[in-house]
C-alpha cells in the first residue's frame, strides 16, 4: 500500500495536479528513502512508454514514400 502511495505522490508532481491539502498529508506520512527510486522508476518507465510509442509510430510510417 505503501509503494501506491508513492507512485501517486511522484505522479502528481511529474503532472502537477495536487492540492496543498493532500500534499500536506502525504508529506507526514512518506518514506523519504524509496521516493527517489519511485520517482526515478517511474520516469524511467514514462520515458520508455513515449520512446516506444513514437519508435512504433514512425516505424510504421517509415515505409511510406512522399511523406
Amino acid at each position: 500500500m505503501e509503494f501506491l502511495r508513492l507512485v501517486r505522490i511522484v505522479l502528481s508532481s511529474f503532472f502537477g495536479v495536487r492540492n496543498s491539502a493532500s500534499h500536506e498529508a502525504d508529506i507526514a506520512n512518506v518514506n523519504f528513502v524509496l521516493l527517489p527510486f519511485v520517482a526515478v522508476f517511474l520516469a524511467v518507465a514514462i520515458g520508455g512508454i513515449i520512446f516506444g510509442f513514437v519508435h512504433l509510430v514512425t516505424d510504421a510510417t517509415s515505409a511510406m514514400q512522399g511523406f
